[in-house]
């Protein structure tokens, strides 16, 4: 894994608008071994902080615009989703192909994915 100089960890989060992603992203701005977390969703977050990087990306069906975002991270947290009845049926049948681009995306870009804590 990357670190800094200080040892601080950079932290990529995907889908920090939802319920789940925006407490990961509360967590990480706060927590003092995160030095950087890009954070990539459909809509804006909405705030500023120093260590926060913000990545707009309307399509997860393909995350080939995303290998600079995803590059150089040290962890990734990925949380996007939708709540079922808040997009119409059509929409959530895409969901599990953008969970497919996104992991391909982040092998490419060889960032660390971990299916439980350690």
């Amino acid at each position: 894994m990357n670190a800094t100089a200080t040892n601080q960890k950079r932290l990529v989060i995907v889908g920090a608008t939802g319920m789940v992603g925006s407490y990961a992203l509360r967590y990480a701005l706060d927590h003092p071994a995160v030095c950087r977390v890009t954070a990539i969703g459909r809509r804006s977050l909405g705030i500023s902080h120093p260590k926060l990087k913000e990545v707009l990306h309307k399509d997860f069906a393909d995350c080939s615009a995303l290998a600079e975002a995803l590059s150089d991270q040290d962890a990734a947290i990925f949380c996007l989703g939708t709540y079922t009845g808040a997009v119409s049926d059509a929409e959530l049948r895409k969901q599990p192909w953008t969970t497919q681009s996104s992991s391909r995306a982040f092998s490419t870009a060889a960032v660390p994915m971990r299916c439980s804590p350690s």
